[in-house]
């Protein structure tokens, strides 16, 4: 058997899931450790930490430029081929990364490797989807959210000592090593998607929207350090909408588009993609004030503000894993306002906590947060997927991952803004009202999501061989009528 031919026979969802799920787990487990180290980067490679944030940022931008793109040519070419490509130069790129001599080398290998490992999240995702039935969309997306949650709080328990024992440069020979037994697992058993000869990728399409991104995150990025007023920060935010039309009228006018304009008014497609803004946002930026808190106000170090946020992904995992029982059982709806008021809440408490100075109302208020995010997130996935049909699960999961990182990056940068070194408990209380505030915007919009039952198909499926406006179609049409089942 060739590297990238599929399986000689087929094995089962569960099988097929496990060995996805090792990739997502290798290719995550590093962010948190790696955030927690970089003082130690930045005296062992004779740099500043300031410079080797980049470490961290570079990588999360990358990510976010890349996935759709990623995505878009594994609906086209098959995704177990986008999978193994990416993921064997992902391992590669990581041994790299490893053996860097200088700041520079080091953040240029993270960009590449998080570049090429961009093409795993959408392809795992799309290939459990693929597996899986319908009814099982949410546990799928569940598990796949919950094992990118718990991978970086194994990467705290095991990378930290292990950095204190060696050196920085373990963590990522351990991931390379990680990602290698992913791609020999990944080629004997993940099967091929569909590929679709009779269309191409849209590289002028893919060229204006990744610097169109880019100048939107990179500025929102670098602008508490370097000021709205750097060049680099106003120029990037004048470039973005230029790019961003001129993507917008070039997928209008060209034969095969990498995102097709007009899904974007579906109600399951586009609200997805803005309650995953207004929830990530203060999601991600939370994490960020909370170490900022924790440093100021109660004057912890870097080992245990790292051990106090673990409870964090740790809950966010079982909250991912508890989603599909708890959607079954109680309605999509329903749970994701509870998961996004749960944010709200538990952005409150540790803002509260800062104020009095109570640690629990931190360790409860991380909790809540982290469980609020993990039930809330796989039925929003599960309801985009069932929108975009299985032909287009790369993209559709792609341009989630791309608001994702782009409501990081402008929550990070926002709200990171109005605090500072000789911040007040008050301030930081103040801060984290006004992320609650944006995490209640997020009940709005994914309230709004039409989450489906666990229904029969009344309408058969689109032939392999439809357009992208037929599945749409057909999909609009089996929606309504069941729309008495409609939670």
């Amino acid at each position: 058997m060739r590297f990238l031919d599929p399986p000689t026979r087929p094995f089962s969802p569960r099988v097929i899931q496990a060995v996805a799920l090792i990739g997502v787990a290798s290719s995550s487990f590093t962010i948190t450790v790696l955030s927690a180290a970089l003082p130690d980067i930045a005296d062992d490679l004779g740099s500043t930490t300031s410079t080797v944030t980049w470490v961290i940022a570079g990588p999360l931008l990358a990510f976010a430029v890349f996935t759709p793109m990623a995505g878009k040519l594994g609906d086209l070419h098959g995704h177990r081929r986008m999978y193994l490509l990416g993921f064997t130069a992902a391992a590669v790129m990581s041994f790299a990364t490893a053996a860097a001599p200088n700041a520079a080398w080091l953040i240029g290998a993270r960009i590449v490797a998080q570049a090429f490992s961009s093409s795993t999240g959408p392809s795992a995702l799309a290939l459990m989807m693929k597996a899986s039935p319908d009814h099982q969309r949410t546990s799928v997306a569940g598990t796949w959210s919950a094992v990118r949650a718990a991978s970086p709080a194994v990467g705290v328990v095991v990378g930290g000592p292990l950095i204190d024992a060696t050196s920085w440069r373990a963590l990522f020979i351990i991931q390379g090593i990680g990602m290698a037994i992913a791609v020999l697992a990944a080629w004997r058993v993940l099967p091929e998607t569909e590929r679709r000869h009779d269309l191409s990728f849209d590289v002028f399409g893919g060229f204006f929207l990744a610097v169109g991104i880019a100048a939107i995150l990179i500025p929102l990025n670098r602008a508490p350090s370097l000021g709205w007023d750097h060049p680099v920060v106003f120029g990037g935010l004048l470039m973005a909408p230029l790019f961003l039309t001129s993507f917008v009228r070039w997928e209008r006018r060209v034969a095969h588009p990498l995102i097709e304009l007009s899904v974007l008014r579906e109600r399951n497609v586009a609200l997805p993609l803005v309650s995953q803004l207004f929830l990530n946002g203060p999601y991600m930026a939370g994490l960020v004030l909370t170490s900022l808190m924790l440093g100021a106000v109660f004057d912890y170090n870097t080992t245990a503000i790292s051990l106090l946020i673990l409870p964090r992904p740790l809950m966010f995992a079982a909250g991912a894993w508890l989603a599909g029982s708890l959607v079954d059982r109680f309605g999509g709806r329903t749970i994701v306002a509870t998961g996004c008021s749960a944010v709200a809440l538990g952005l409150t408490l540790v803002g509260l906590g800062a104020v009095n100075q109570w640690i629990g109302f931190v360790i409860a208020g991380v909790a809540f947060a982290g469980t609020g995010s993990g039930i809330a997130r796989p039925p929003i996935i599960a309801a985009l997927t069932d929108a975009v049909g299985d032909r287009d699960l790369g993209v559709g999961t792609g341009m989630l991952n791309m608001t994702g990182q782009i409501g990081a990056a402008a929550g990070i940068s926002l709200l990171s803004a109005l605090v500072t070194e000789g911040s007040s408990p008050q301030r930081f209380l103040m801060v984290f009202v006004i992320a609650a505030g944006i995490a209640v915007v997020a009940i709005a919009t994914a309230g709004a999501i039409r989450f489906s039952a666990t229904l029969p198909r009344t309408v058969p499926p689109p032939m392999p061989t439809a357009p992208y406006s037929a599945t749409v179609n057909l999909r609009r049409d089996r929606t309504r009528s069941g729309a008495d089942q409609l939670q």
